[in-house]
C-alpha cells in the first residue's frame, strides 16, 4: 500500500461496485462484447450508447442486463469488503457507491451480502442514474454535493483505470484496488494503492478528521 504524506483530508468514500465491493471477474465482458457486437478494447456501454436507432441500443441493453443479472445472482463480497464498510460506518464516513452497472444488479449483488444492505449507503449512483458513466467525472461531482462533501475530501476506490481517471478528472482522492494482481493505470495515477480492501482502514485512520472534542468538564 502506498501511503504519501500530505495535507488530504477523506470525508466520504465512494466505491466502484463490480470487482471492487465484489470479488473480480463475475462479468465476462469479452463474451458481453461478442454477444453485442462491440470491438475488442472498445467500452461497452459507450459502443451501445453510440448505435443508431433506439431499437438497437434497447436490444443491446436487455443483453447487457441479462448478463448482469446473472453476474450478480452468482457474485459475492470481494475479501474484507464487509469489514471495511462496517469500519467506514463505525467511522461516521459518508459511503457510496458509483458503479457503471445497472442500479437492479447492484441490488441483487447486495443480497449476497451477509451485515451489508443498499440502505448502508448513503449513495448509491448506477448507469440508470442522468449523468456520464466513469470515465465521466459527472457522477463523482454529483454525489460530492449531494453528501454534502467537498469533492477534494472524497476518496474514489476502484479496480479499473476508469475509477483512476473520473476521480482524477473530477478533483477528488483516488485509490486503485490491484486485488493482489492487476496493473496500476500509469496513465492516471492515483493518490493511493491497495492491494485488498483491508488496506483502506490504515489510510482512513490517517486521513479521516479527528472526533470533535467536548468542551465538557463533567464537573
Amino acid at each position: 500500500m502506498d501511503l504519501q504524506s500530505s495535507t488530504k483530508l477523506i470525508r466520504a468514500v465512494l466505491f466502484d461496485f463490480d470487482g471492487t465491493l465484489t470479488e473480480p471477474g463475475s462479468l465476462d465482458f469479452g463474451v458481453i462484447r461478442d454477444a453485442v457486437g462491440c470491438p475488442k478494447g472498445r467500452p461497452v456501454l459507450e459502443f451501445i450508447n453510440s448505435m443508431a436507432s433506439q431499437a438497437e441500443r434497447a436490444e443491446a441493453f436487455k443483453i447487457l442486463d441479462a448478463f448482469e443479472a446473472e453476474a450478480a445472482r452468482q457474485s459475492r463480497p470481494n475479501a474484507g469488503a464487509e469489514e471495511v464498510l462496517e469500519f467506514l460506518r463505525a467511522r461516521g464516513m459518508k459511503v457510496g457507491i458509483i458503479s457503471r452497472n445497472s442500479l437492479a444488479s447492484i441490488r441483487t449483488a447486495l443480497d449476497n451480502f451477509g451485515r451489508i444492505q443498499s440502505l448502508d449507503f448513503a449513495i448509491i449512483l448506477s448507469r440508470d442514474d442522468p449523468f456520464n458513466p466513469k470515465p465521466s467525472p459527472e457522477g463523482i461531482l454529483a454525489a460530492a454535493r449531494i453528501l454534502g462533501v467537498p469533492v477534494a475530501q472524497v476518496l474514489v476506490v476502484g479496480d479499473f483505470v476508469f475509477d483512476v481517471e473520473a476521480g482524477h478528472k473530477a478533483g477528488a482522492l483516488t485509490a486503485f484496488l490491484t486485488n493482489r494482481g492487476s496493473s496500476h493505470p500509469c496513465a492516471y495515477p492515483s493518490d493511493f494503492t491497495l492491494e485488498h480492501l483491508g488496506e483502506l482502514k490504515e489510510i482512513v485512520s490517517l486521513y479521516a478528521p479527528l472526533p470533535a472534542i467536548s468542551s465538557c468538564t463533567g464537573y
